[in-house]
């Protein structure tokens, strides 16, 4: 049910791209003077997409042309372009030891491996083409020795991509922290329909998503109606699943942020922002650039706080 996404990025995306880039930029700077245990830093974009995005924007009405003038009318759309995480990662100031840019789209790859080039030697680059969690396995796989490694993994799908499965082994190094895209509007609630009727393959995708079916709990529950016992989804669920995913990313990974919700520009809901890590100098980090955006607000007595 989740859709093929479309050419380019949404403007919203500046805002994610923002905080990307600060929290980034944080990062690297604390890691900087580590001392010999710190042998390098780690940058893992699981759903990398080209180097660059055109933004989509309502095309406007071409301006008439007088019938005395000389000069060509303006475009009816200013284009815009926007870098992608790749090119964030790659600009901070004080840049990771790896990069490594996941992406299955063989077009996206080409356009990553030229980016590669482009940057040349003031860069160390990997492009990984492939499935976004097999090949987050294949990196854990790999023998890094993580006493001695720090890592962030970007996780930005446009759908629920990422099983639980995966993040969960992520935060058993102790070393990787995650920045992870919550696609609550985009995604999630498009299987949640309303009556509660969900197909199978629907369910499945669910529970390797959240890594248990108690997502129907904080979705659903059952109410005595005009002919019995019914089934329906709760007003807050978005809420309530939000609540639930951060408290088993708290207990994941140790520490997890507040989720800053990104809205589309007619104010929709698309998804939230949220990061996870062993360390609380990195949640205060994310905290502080997090913050500056929508935050969830749980209702009283429908979500437990997460600290």
């Amino acid at each position: 049910m989740t859709k093929k996404p479309k050419d380019g990025v949404g403007p919203w995306a500046k805002e994610k791209l923002d905080a990307l880039s600060e929290y980034l930029g944080f990062y690297t700077k604390v890691l900087k003077n580590q001392g010999w245990w710190c042998k390098g830093t780690i940058y893992v974009d699981a759903f990398a997409g080209p180097g660059r995005s055109k933004v989509r924007t309502k095309p406007k009405a071409a301006p008439e042309v007088g019938l005395f003038d000389t000069e060509p009318a303006p475009d009816a759309e200013a284009v815009e372009y926007l870098k992608g995480s790749p090119r964030v990662a790659l600009d901070i100031d004080n840049p990771f030891t790896r990069y490594v840019f996941i992406e299955r789209n063989p077009e996206r790859v080409a356009e990553l491996n030229a980016l590669a080039e482009e940057y040349g030697d003031t860069r160390r680059i990997v492009v990984r083409e492939g499935d976004a969690a097999t090949e987050l396995q294949a990196i854990l796989n790999s023998g890094i020795n993580w006493k001695h490694y720090r890592a962030v993994v970007f996780v930005d799908p446009f759908g629920m991509h990422i099983p639980w499965s995966t993040l969960e082994a992520l935060a058993k190094t102790r070393a990787i922290e995650v920045f992870v895209n919550f696609p609550l509007g985009m995604a999630i609630q498009r299987f949640l329909v309303r009556s509660g009727d969900i197909r199978e393959n629907w369910r499945e995708s669910l529970d390797a998503f959240f890594g248990a079916p108690d997502w129907w709990d904080y979705a659903y529950e059952e109410r005595d109606g005009l002919f019995g016992a019914e089934t329906q989804k709760l007003a807050d669920s978005g809420i309530r699943l939000l609540e639930w995913y951060r408290g088993r990313l708290k207990d994941a990974f140790g520490h997890v942020s507040d989720g800053r919700l990104i809205r589309n520009t007619q104010g929709g809901h698309l998804y939230y922002l949220v990061w996870a890590g062993p360390n609380k100098k990195g949640l205060d980090g994310a905290q502080h650039i997090l913050r500056k955006g929508d935050r969830i607000t749980p209702k009283r007595g429908r979500s437990r706080k997460i600290e």
